[in-house]
């Protein structure tokens, strides 16, 4: 559930962005939304990748599972 809400908040956040605040004019204030815009692109996709991931079947080890019959040595 958290990766889908932190997906969520970084769409959002980048939706909002160009709609709440004004062009930048400076090309290091450019540059610097720029790095922001990727960064909210990076979180957006961890968040879908880790929702993909937890919903991945648990793996369980080999102690839990029955034991082999040792194998019979041939004559």
């Amino acid at each position: 559930m958290r990766y889908i809400i932190q997906a969520f908040l970084a769409l959002a956040a980048l939706i909002a962005a160009p709609l709440l605040l004004d062009t930048p004019d400076e090309l290091w204030e450019q540059i610097a939304a720029g790095v922001c815009a990727l960064i909210l692109v990076g979180l957006a996709f961890r968040g879908v990748v880790g929702f993909v991931h937890s919903r991945k079947p648990k793996q369980y080890h080999d102690s839990v599972m029955v034991p082999k019959d040792p194998p019979k040595p041939s004559a």
